[in-house]
């Protein structure tokens, strides 16, 4: 009967650092999410503003040493800024792979 109980607890604490590496995964604010661009939005004479590129749209975005960021909205809402240089050769409709974090994409990619 040890040996049952042994094995029981060994089963049980398995499950439960199983179960917690879920929820790590699951509540990772670094996730790959998949997306497509709605719109692009590039700097408005270095003032902290951005304009879209389909829309006119005029938002805030961080001004940096090197002028204002860029932006991209996504199809769930999103609305994060961007490296101007580093992503400019992503297009609106286009469907991507990001990594975000706050308001600022980390990562951009085609490929999963």
């Amino acid at each position: 009967m040890d040996r049952v109980k042994q094995k029981a607890v060994i089963l049980i604490g398995l499950v439960a650092v199983l179960i917690i590496l879920f929820v790590v995964y699951l509540t990772s604010p670094s996730r790959l999410e998949k997306v497509e661009i709605v719109e692009k939005y590039y700097p408005h004479f270095s003032d902290g503003k951005a304009v879209g590129f389909k829309t006119n749209e005029v938002i805030d975005v961080t001004e940096t040493e090197e002028g204002s960021n860029c932006a991209m909205k996504f199809n769930n809402g999103k609305t994060l800024e961007i490296d101007c240089d580093r992503y400019l050769t992503y297009k609106i409709d286009e469907t991507v792979y990001i990594t975000s974090d706050g308001k600022q994409v980390k990562e951009i990619r085609r490929k999963r």
